[in-house]
């Protein structure tokens, strides 16, 4: 009999996170937004200057953002919504009990 355990190949495109020039879609997608309606709405040569720049600090700040972490606004987004205190409860379908300061009397 064969003593080894069973081995399953996992695909790197499988783990890999999905990025756009480096940083992650979704606000790479959203600044270039941004920039494209500077540069092209208001229509004045300043306003191209800022939105050039606003794309390029952007998306460098993007680009160094996924190098540390690829998912960071998913994991932002889970770290919002977590409470900073939990009340303790009795049971899992107990209903949320208020929090108050200080001692009781």
């Amino acid at each position: 009999m064969n003593e080894r355990p069973r081995t399953i190949p996992v695909h790197l495109s499988l783990m890999r996170p999905i990025l756009l020039m480096g940083g992650e879609r979704e606000l790479v997608l959203i600044s270039a937004i941004i920039a494209a309606v500077l540069v092209l709405s208001l229509e004045r040569l300043i306003f191209t200057v800022i939105g050039v720049v606003f794309w390029s600090l952007s998306l460098a700040a993007l680009q160094r953002a996924a190098k540390a972490d690829p998912q960071f606004s998913r994991v932002y987004v889970r770290h919002a919504r977590y409470r900073a205190y939990y009340a303790a409860q009795s049971r899992a379908t107990a209903g949320a009990s208020s929090v108050t300061q200080g001692m009781p009397c």
